[in-house]
This record gives structure tokens, sequence and C-alpha cells, in this order.
């Protein structure tokens, strides 16, 4: 779905603010594996995935981890890096075919000061994100693999068909092996 009328269904925002938004906002199509906001730099936009899926990463030990996955009708954002203006420990990579607006977080702000509707979108991508950050927190302290893959499963089962297996293994915490092993015990 295409930004200007994913907002118009689910946030009521006016015209002239649509209008806004849609000049500001520029769409491109990224192929696979394009690193569309490298780790540790700042974050100016709001990415809105109209089509494709892409990953939130993060480095440990010189390797790429995946945090979340984010697909079709969903914003990512560098959380920290794009509200609070620090750099990001986290960079944002397609996975897949994409095409994804960048909004300017800087025209997201401006609007807000007249919008009680804008900062609802703002208050909706916080949220969704802390949900998702919070839930991964949770998994990883407290289930098993097993336990995560199922719950991976049984939530978001298309990541398993267009993710690549690495990916889909660091967001997990376990090795690609370990994952081989829990899928040839199902």
């Amino acid at each position: 779905m295409q930004l200007i009328p994913y907002l118009e269904m689910n946030y009521g925002l006016s015209d002239q603010v649509l209008q806004e938004i849609d000049k500001a906002s520029v769409t491109k199509q990224h192929g696979k594996k394009c690193t569309i906001l490298e780790a540790g730099n700042y974050a100016k936009n709001i990415f809105f995935i109209e089509k494709g899926l892409v990953r939130l990463f993060y480095f440990k030990g010189g390797k790429a981890i995946t945090h979340y996955f984010f697909k079709e009708g969903d914003f990512v954002a560098g959380a920290e890096s794009t509200f609070l203006q620090r750099k990001s420990v986290y960079g944002i990579e397609v996975l897949e075919e994409a095409v994804i607006t960048a909004v300017p977080f800087s025209l997201i702000n401006t609007l807000a000061v007249d919008s009680i509707a804008v900062n609802k979108l703002i208050q909706s991508i916080l949220l969704q994100s802390l949900i998702g950050f919070s839930s991964r927190l949770q998994s990883l302290q407290f289930e098993t693999a097993h336990e995560r893959y199922q719950k991976l499963i049984n939530q978001h089962p298309e990541i398993l068909l267009r993710a690549p297996l690495g990916d889909i293994a660091s967001f997990l915490g376990i090795s690609q092996q370990t994952l081989s092993v829990i899928r040839a015990q199902r």
C-alpha cells in the first residue's frame, strides 16, 4: 500500500498535512541487500515499507545481527536516532526487492506542532517500536530457542518464507546450524 492512502485510512490526517507529506516524501525502489541506513549514522527519515521486506540490524563482534523485520505497511526508523538525534546503532537493510518511502522527520516534527493527528502518528510509530523491542527482549530472556521459533511461526510465518535463514537465526539468537536442527525436528 502507498503511504498517502495508508495515512488517510489509518490516521485521519487533513488534506493539507497529506499534501505536505506527499510533497516532501521520496519513494524509491531498492534492490535486495541495499542498505538504506548505515549503522552508526544519524537517521533523518522515517521509512514506510510499501512493498518488500527489510531488517533492522546491528553489529556485534563484527557480525550483523537482525534485531527486527519490517514488511508492507510498517514504519521503520532508528527510533533513538530519529526522535532523539543520536547516532543509531542500528542499520536498515532491504531483504527483497522493495518500494520504500522516506519521510523527513523534521517535517513530521514541524507538522506535529499544530496537528493532533500527526502526534498520534508519531505515538503509533513509537508504540509499535516499543512493543516490538519489548517483546523481542522478553523472548530472548525467557524463551527457549524452540519457543522463539514457534512464536515466529505463529506470529509472522511470512518471515520464514521471505528472509534468509542466517538473518532468521540471528533474529532468534541462535546459530544457523541450531536453526536447521530445530526445523528438522518439526
